[in-house]
């Protein structure tokens, strides 16, 4: 166990790796465990995570005693986590579970970004995320594949299993780094001391006990790959509109022509809906919520109006005229990331301007997303990167411990 006096960001480190692999019949030490090296995830700049005990927790009381005489969990304790990133290349979306659009270019997309978690794909739906604590004074990434091996002593590691992602939001702003932010739910976490290698899968199944399947190594992280970008700039961030005509519909409103866009902001909620059964300590399932409403929201001067009055869009007439949005973003005019929000509606525009100030406008656009395979509504993803390969290897070494999982604490 390391002894520290404070801990920075500097000493960290984030990984994620698939929740299940191989298997083996308990958690002793058993030689030829499946192994598998957790993901690093580039430019991270925050880190929260919140255990909340009371939510799950219920006193028991009877007639005769002011104070309770005991408490049990009657539901499932969700620990969350968040954390924020520089956008790069699409390393870090792939390795937590999304999915390339596949197309020719960025016009013929198939394949919703979330298709993983559409179709309940047991690899991509949920992932594990590690957080690596190493000694104080030292960066994390001045560690090498020796020094992993004989400092980790000092090292300590916060395990997160069966991570849900409940929300993914990209955001660009003039003058500031584009940036996405990741909201996850987990079933379990698990604290390693001393240790970056040989981590019990932290993981657990219906029954509330660990999913007893293989064990993970933390390999030295790194500050770059060939194809990360030190940052993406707000001055490489395109947006256009297709199929929108020089206005919105009849509704009237600023042209889309040529926007000098201030910001914006892509939305993609994940809601779970967690069902219960008698018998089980955990869920049951956690199953996507439907309708998933994907919005982008956009901050522009405004410049020109297009014709149309509210009337229209109040007797129907109107009708349902849909855009297509897409946001690129390139590094030296080479495509780094591009979104793609398709069969886009029109909410909301709201104008305001002060004293000597410019007219602005904010639009919010939404759209529904489809079926896994869908290709004229939805959000579609196109990273530069290449999806990370989580090789699995046999007989890599034993486990180094069984700490104590978070769950189990109330149980000492």
């Amino acid at each position: 166990m390391a002894t520290r006096t404070r801990v920075i960001s500097q000493n960290k480190a984030v990984y994620v790796a698939p929740t299940g692999w191989g298997s083996h019949t308990d958690l002793t030490p058993v030689t030829g465990m499946s192994q598998i090296d957790a993901h690093h995830l580039h430019r991270v700049d925050t880190f929260s995570f919140e255990m909340d005990l009371a939510g799950a927790r219920q006193d028991v009381r009877e007639f005769g005693q002011l104070a309770r005489i005991g408490t049990v969990n009657l539901t499932e304790i969700n620990p969350t986590l968040s954390f924020g990133y520089f956008l790069g290349d699409g390393e870090n979306e792939l390795a937590l579970g999304f999915q390339r659009s596949v197309g020719t270019g960025a016009t013929l997309a198939t394949g919703q970004m979330c298709s993983g978690q559409l179709k309940e794909d047991p690899i991509l739906k949920e992932r594990n995320v590690f957080l690596l604590t190493v000694e104080e004074g030292e960066d994390a990434f001045t560690l090498n594949n020796a020094s992993m091996k004989t400092e980790q002593d000092n090292h300590d590691v916060v395990g997160f299993g069966n991570c849900f992602v409940s929300s993914y939001s990209a955001n660009f702003s003039v003058g500031e780094i584009p940036r996405a932010d990741i909201e996850m739910q987990a079933s379990n976490v698990v604290f390693y001391t001393g240790v970056n290698s040989g981590l019990l899968n932290p993981s657990l199944n219906l029954e509330g006990r660990r999913t007893d399947s293989g064990i993970t190594r933390l390999p030295p992280p790194t500050s770059a790959t060939d194809s990360l970008p030190l940052v993406l700039r707000p001055q490489d961030v395109t947006v256009s509109f297709n199929d929108a005509g020089d206005g919105v519909s009849e509704v009237g409103g600023p042209s889309f022509s040529a926007l000098p866009i201030q910001s914006a902001s892509i939305e993609l909620p994940l809601a779970r809906e967690v069902i219960e059964a008698l018998g089980n300590e955990l869920a049951y399932a956690k199953l996507l919520e439907f309708p998933i409403d994907v919005t982008m929201s956009i901050n522009s001067l405004t410049r020109n109006f297009a014709s149309g009055a509210l009337e229209y869009a109040l007797t129907g007439t109107a009708e349902n005229n849909k855009t297509d949005i897409t946001l690129d973003i390139k590094e030296e005019g080479v495509d780094k990331l591009t979104y793609i929000l398709k069969g886009a509606v029109l909410d909301n525009q709201s104008f305001s301007q002060g004293l000597d100030d410019n007219e602005t406008v904010d639009l919010t656009f939404s759209a529904q997303i489809g079926g896994a395979s869908t290709t004229d509504q939805g959000l579609f993803f196109f990273p530069a990167a290449t999806a990370p390969d989580f090789t699995v290897v046999s007989g890599a070494q034993n486990p180094r411990q069984q700490p104590i999982s978070f769950l189990q604490l109330g149980e000492q």
